[in-house]
C-alpha cells in the first residue's frame, strides 16, 4: 500500500461566485459517464489545466503554475494514467460527445491519517467539471461513479485532498458524507501548499 507523501493531483471544485448563488437552477443536461478513451486525453488534459488555473492559479507564481501544468495536465500524462492498472478514469460527456467532466479512482493509495486498514483505502482524484457546466449535477454523478466502483472492489475508505482555502469544495464533500481526517502537502511546481484530507466510509 503506497502512501502519498506529496500529492500532485487534487480534487477541484472552484468557488461559486456570490451572484450565482441566487440564480435559478440550470436545466439538466443529457450526460453519459463511461471510461475515458485515449482519443479524449488531450481534451481531458485541457479541462484539467483550465480548471486548475481558474481555481488555484492566483495562489502560486506563474512559473510554479506553468511547471505544474506542463508535468500534470498534458496529453502524455493522461495517456499514461489510462494505461496504469491502478488508475481508473471516467469522462462525463454531453450528447454531442464533448467532455464536460472527469474523475479518477486510484487504487491502493493512502495517507497515514485515513482510518482503517490501509489495504482497504482508495483515492478519489481529479474531479473536474467544465466551468460552463457547473450546477448541472455532473460532479455528483462522477463522485457516485467512483464510490460505486470502489465499493464493488471491496474498498472501505475513499479519501481525497481539498485545498485548505477551498471552503466551497470542503462543504460539498462534507454534505456527501466525507469527513476531515487530517492534512497533507500538495506540490505545485516548487510551491508546497496544504490540502485537507477527507475520507468516507463505503
Amino acid at each position: 500500500m503506497a502512501t502519498a507523501d506529496i500529492i500532485t493531483n487534487e480534487v477541484l471544485v472552484p468557488p461559486v461566485p456570490p451572484q450565482k448563488l441566487a440564480s435559478k437552477p440550470k436545466p439538466a443536461l443529457d450526460i453519459k459517464i463511461s471510461h475515458a478513451l485515449p482519443s479524449e486525453a488531450a481534451a481531458i488534459a485541457k479541462l484539467g489545466a483550465d480548471t486548475f488555473t481558474a481555481t488555484f492559479g492566483f495562489s502560486v507564481s506563474a512559473e510554479d503554475l506553468a511547471q505544474f501544468l506542463a508535468l500534470t495536465y498534458v496529453e502524455s500524462a493522461l495517456l499514461a494514467d489510462l494505461q496504469d492498472p491502478l488508475i481508473e478514469t471516467w469522462a462525463a460527456r454531453e450528447s454531442t460527445g464533448k467532455v464536460l467532466g472527469m474523475v479518477q479512482l486510484v487504487r491502493d493509495l493512502t495517507e497515514p491519517c485515513v482510518p482503517g486498514d490501509p489495504a482497504t483505502h482508495a483515492e478519489l482524484r481529479r474531479l473536474y467539471v467544465d466551468t460552463a457546466a457547473h450546477g448541472r449535477g455532473i460532479g455528483s454523478k462522477l463522485i457516485a461513479t467512483v464510490e460505486e466502483q470502489a465499493r464493488a472492489e471491496g474498498y472501505k475508505q475513499l479519501w481525497l485532498g481539498v485545498w485548505e482555502n477551498n471552503d466551497g469544495a470542503e462543504k460539498l464533500y462534507e454534505k456527501l458524507g466525507y469527513k476531515k481526517v487530517g492534512s497533507m502537502n500538495f506540490l505545485t511546481g516548487g510551491c508546497v501548499q496544504t490540502d485537507f484530507v477527507l475520507s468516507k466510509s463505503l
